[in-house]
């Protein structure tokens, strides 16, 4: 039975989830969904700062100790993608790391894009310096059948046909954050939470979450997470804030690597407005 996605290639995702994870998506109030570096680093750090300076506590990365009470229970995962790409052997048979069908179909979905090409260079020096899952060139990566373009596109066209045309679910884009983080952030706590915005929380959030404060942080040490810690500090290409630009990608791919990058974006759902 399909209970998931298809893509444009017919790629499909039956949605069985029998590992212990599936009660932490029961509980879940919303679930952030996205393909890695896509910026979810940035929001998670401004919500848990957000949500922090609502409780009028201090910023911390542990779930456990923000998302209580009255406050939305945030979950953020790779789902698919993960499933597909780096998940081994077991965690695929129990369905680990997909949101099950349930929560799939009741909870709020957070569908967060980024450009597929600065999508590939992010994870190319991701998966080479920080996680050491990968030695080759990039573009013998973006041709690579687990870290690839071809997979990235099957995974966002299933969860935009999967999605993309639900109440319940809201598309961000890390160039409309770039753009104008404000206004996008503003709309991403209404969607999460019916009560008004706490505006002393906001400007707290935004002002913590920006691009250089995050780096610093995480050069100097300063979080209490795992999530953000650099995998050489003498390499700024293995840090997780690395570089963060819209449209960096062109310094990295030869022409013959973006014709083919094209080739597969032609297939990618419009609605993203990648292609």
């Amino acid at each position: 039975m399909l209970s998931g996605g298809q893509s444009r290639r017919g790629m499909r995702v039956f949605r069985r989830n029998v590992s212990s994870r599936r009660r932490y998506y029961a509980a879940a109030d919303a679930i952030f969904v996205s393909v890695p570096k896509s910026g979810r680093t940035w929001l998670r750090v401004f919500l848990y700062r957000y949500y922090s300076a609502m409780l009028g506590q201090s910023f911390t990365l542990k779930e456990k100790e923000i998302f209580t009470g009255p406050l939305p229970k945030l979950i953020f995962t790779h789902d698919v993608w993960q499933h597909r790409a780096t998940a081994p052997f077991k965690d695929r048979w129990r369905g680990k790391h997909l949101v099950p069908r349930r929560a799939a179909l009741e909870k709020k979905i957070v569908l967060l894009a980024r450009d597929p090409r600065d999508v590939l260079v992010s994870l190319f020096f991701q998966q080479s310096k920080r996680m050491h899952r990968y030695n080759g060139t990039l573009s013998d990566m973006l041709r690579h059948p687990r870290f690839g373009v071809r997979l990235i596109v099957d995974v966002m066209n299933v969860w935009m046909v999967e999605w993309g045309g639900r109440p319940n679910c809201k598309l961000v884009r890390y160039e409309d954050c770039k753009r104008d983080a404000a206004a996008t952030f503003r709309d991403l706590v209404a969607f999460l939470s019916p009560t008004a915005v706490d505006e002393a929380a906001f400007r707290s959030a935004m002002e913590f979450s920006t691009f250089d404060n995050m780096k610093a942080m995480e050069a100097a040490g300063k979080f209490d997470s795992g999530i953000l810690a650099p995998g050489d500090r003498a390499d700024p290409e293995s840090f997780k804030v690395r570089r963060g630009q819209v449209g960096g990608y062109g310094e990295y791919f030869t022409e013959a690597d973006l014709e083919y990058i094209k080739g597969e974006l032609a297939r990618l759902d419009a609605r993203y407005g990648y292609r």
